[in-house]
């Protein structure tokens, strides 16, 4: 070992003005306040970390740089305190990895911190779970943790002006999302932003109203974050991040946030192919928030719908996304809370329209119907999303729409309808200028080998050329 591996740590010591013996008593201190007594360590583990460059297990090196950042007044990281010495071995993080042993709003907050650390990278390190998996930990974890008192009176207070500013950042980024989806930019940036409110709520004052909207707004980057993650094909970190930010919510009492996250875990557990489980997480996203907004009640429905179709029950389906449609119908003229502002007639017309291709792959009996139902559906959806917005701005819904193109073809060429297949596919590719999802970008791209396969139709054979040339986009 270089003599340099070992000499960091003892330099940032003796800078702190601390023997090693005290960096471990700051650290089981904060283990102590985290809820964590079970994790202290000997008085003299401190020792072997800087005479023989040992390093701990995890959480211990994030609270011992966490400490000693707040001692020096400046961040200190992990690799500065242990250099070339990367954590052990075979403990490879899954999305549900220690949401157990979670039971305050610190955990929570320092585990967010760690992933957005690490998932931001494109080699992300976190595994995606069963569905089963995940399901076990909306319903029978996250439900014990605490907010502790965030009054500290020697430090900078976070005034409610401040946090309206933040709000309103976020609001913004969220629309960014919804429009344009989740390319690599802008998963750095909002990583970025959730790390910079999270330094808030670790290090800064506030009372206990400000404090909740602040954590809120915690829960809120969370659930973009899962989200972007999922549309960046992360689907570990996604449901990471969603995990994470439903522990948040329910940490705040934020009960309709988290029944729309968890809504979002059976919309990403239904595309990961676990029907059934997804229906599981759809129905304990009901049963997390009794006393409903419309709004949120339409879109609970249209997550069980999707859900519904990817189990392959056909009659749940149809009834999920009839009931969606008619309670938004109802209740469009009020004001949706600003989670769920983008949730329209149009926006759940175009979801069934797309479960209905799911339904149709897996029902050979029922296909034609089933197919040509979903062109009907989704023709209309897409033409609607793909609109001009207002001043002539691009489309009003880019992403939306060119995801939904995409199942619109599949259904075309499911049903041997080559020439409006090729139509939907120009349609879908006139957006991509204006669209950064991974995720919708894909399933273009995935047509390709679909097309090639039916090039003996003159339709066909002409529009391949267009799309190799257009593919430069992708």
């Amino acid at each position: 070992m270089a003599a340099g591996d070992v000499g960091d740590l003892a330099e940032l010591l003796r800078l702190a003005e601390w023997s090693p013996r005290q960096l471990v008593a700051a650290v089981n201190g904060r283990l102590s306040s985290q809820g964590r007594e079970r994790l202290r360590l000997d008085p003299t583990a401190g020792y072997s970390w800087v005479r023989r460059g040992f390093r701990p297990r995890p959480p211990v090196p994030d609270v011992a740089a966490a400490v000693l950042t707040e001692r020096l007044g400046y961040t200190v990281s992990v690799g500065q305190l242990w250099p070339g010495r990367p954590a052990p071995t075979g403990l490879m993080l899954s999305a549900t990895s220690g949401m157990d042993g979670l039971v305050n709003f610190d955990d929570l907050v320092r585990e967010l911190n760690d992933l957005a650390a690490s998932a931001v990278s494109p080699r992300c390190p976190v595994a995606e779970v069963s569905g089963t998996e995940l399901a076990f930990a909306v319903v029978d974890q996250l439900r014990r943790v605490e907010v502790c008192d965030r009054d500290r009176a020697a430090r900078d207070r976070v005034l409610p002006e401040q946090v309206d500013l933040i709000s309103g950042h976020v609001a913004a980024l969220r629309r960014l999302d919804d429009r344009h989806g989740g390319g690599a930019l802008s998963l750095r940036y909002v990583t970025a932003e959730l790390r910079s409110v999270v330094e808030l709520v670790q290090y800064a004052s506030y009372d206990a109203g400000t404090g909740r909207r602040l954590m809120t707004v915690v829960a809120d980057l969370g659930q973009l974050l899962g989200w972007l993650c999922f549309d960046s094909g992360r689907r570990g970190a996604a449901e990471r991040y969603l995990l994470l930010s439903l522990g948040v919510c329910r940490a705040v009492g934020a009960a309709d946030r988290a029944a729309n996250v968890i809504g979002m875990l059976s919309y990403v557990s239904a595309f990961a192919g676990h029907g059934r489980e997804a229906v599981r997480l759809a129905e304990a996203a009901v049963g997390e928030c009794v006393k409903a907004d419309p709004f949120l009640r339409a879109r609970l429905l249209g997550r069980e719908a999707t859900a519904a179709a990817a189990d392959g029950d056909i009659g749940r389906f149809r009834r999920q996304s009839q009931e969606a449609a008619d309670v938004l119908r109802r209740y469009e003229a009020r004001d949706a809370p600003p989670f769920l502002y983008y949730l329209s007639t149009e926006q759940l017309r175009a979801e069934a329209g797309q479960a209905l291709v799911v339904l149709a792959e897996q029902e050979p009996t029922a296909r034609g119907r089933l197919l040509s139902e979903a062109v009907s559906t989704l023709s209309g959806a897409v033409e609607v999303m793909a609109a001009p917005g207002p001043a002539g701005a691009g489309a009003a819904y880019p992403r939306s729409a060119l995801l939904h193109a995409t199942f619109l073809v599949r259904a075309c060429l499911m049903r041997g309808d080559l020439e409006r297949g090729v139509a939907a596919m120009r349609t879908g590719m006139g957006l991509l200028p204006q669209v950064q999802s991974p995720r919708a970008r894909s399933y273009l791209r995935e047509l390709r080998p679909v097309l090639a396969r039916r090039s003996r139709s003159q339709v066909v054979r002409d529009f391949l050329a267009e799309f190799d040339q257009a593919s430069s986009l992708m």
